[in-house]
C-alpha cells in the first residue's frame, strides 16, 4: 500500500453551469473564468504537496472531462476519474473506495478554496496518523477537506448537503470513529464569499495568484 493521495474534485469551466451562484454579480462567463482560476491555484497547491512529500494526486471530474480538464490532469501527473451520479456523499464514497484500496491516507478537497494554505493540507494528512478520519470546517457549515485512513471509508448517512448542517451531520454519521478537526478555512460559493476573497487577495495576492489576476480583470469589467 502506498502512503498518501490528495484527491481533487473538479468540473469543466462551462459558462452557465459552473459557479452559477456567482453569475448574478460576475456574469455566466465571468463565473466560469473565475472558477478556472480557482482550479489553477488549487493545482498549484497540489504541485507544492507533491514537492514536499510522497503524495499522489487524483482528479475526479463531475460531468464529461474536456480538454481543459485533461490538461489539468497532465499538469499534476494524474489520470481523470469520472464522479458517479448521485449526491456528494455518493461521489465522496466512490473516491474513498478507490483511494483507500491503494493508499494508507486519502484527503479529498474541492476546487473552490483557491487560497487554501498548503499548511492546512499538510495538517490534514498529519491528523490521519492518529485519527481514522479528518474534517476541515468552513464557516458556512460545510468543509473544505475530508480525509480517511487505513481503509476506513467514512459514512455519509443522513448528511444534509448544501446546508449549514453538513459538517455536523458528517461528524455525527461517523460518531464511532475518532474524527480529527483541523483549522477552519473558507471556500467560495456565494457572492459574499467573493467579497471575502477580494479582501484577502487585496492584502496578499500571492495566496492565489491566478485567482487574484482574474478577479482583478472581472472587477474592472463589471464596474
Amino acid at each position: 500500500m502506498e502512503l498518501a493521495q490528495l484527491a481533487v474534485f473538479v468540473r469543466p469551466p462551462v459558462a452557465g453551469s459552473t459557479k452559477t451562484r456567482l453569475a448574478e454579480s460576475l456574469g455566466e462567463q465571468g463565473a466560469a473564468e473565475l472558477y478556472e482560476a480557482f482550479v489553477d491555484d488549487t493545482l498549484r497547491l497540489c504541485v507544492r504537496m507533491q514537492s514536499v512529500g510522497r503524495v499522489d494526486v487524483a482528479l475526479w471530474c463531475a460531468g464529461s472531462p474536456d480538454d481543459r480538464v485533461r490538461a489539468w490532469a497532465t499538469r499534476v501527473g494524474a489520470s481523470v476519474r469520472s464522479q458517479p451520479e448521485g449526491d456528494l456523499g455518493v461521489r465522496l464514497g466512490a473516491a474513498f473506495e478507490e483511494g483507500l484500496a491503494r493508499y494508507e491516507y486519502v484527503v479529498i478537497i474541492g476546487s473552490d478554496a483557491p487560497t487554501l494554505p498548503v499548511g492546512l493540507v499538510v495538517a490534514a494528512f498529519d491528523s490521519l496518523t492518529h485519527a481514522r478520519m479528518m474534517l476541515g470546517p468552513t464557516g458556512d457549515g460545510g468543509y473544505y477537506a475530508i480525509g480517511a485512513s487505513h481503509r476506513v471509508r467514512p459514512s455519509f448517512e443522513g448528511v444534509r448537503w448544501s446546508t449549514p448542517a453538513a459538517f455536523a451531520d458528517t461528524k455525527k454519521a461517523n460518531g464511532a470513529l475518532q474524527v480529527a478537526v483541523t483549522s477552519p478555512w473558507y471556500d467560495v460559493d456565494e457572492p459574499r464569499d467573493v467579497r471575502l476573497l477580494r479582501a484577502h487577495l487585496g492584502v496578499n495576492p500571492s495566496a492565489a495568484p491566478a485567482t487574484a489576476e482574474r478577479l482583478s480583470k472581472l472587477t474592472a469589467t463589471h464596474k
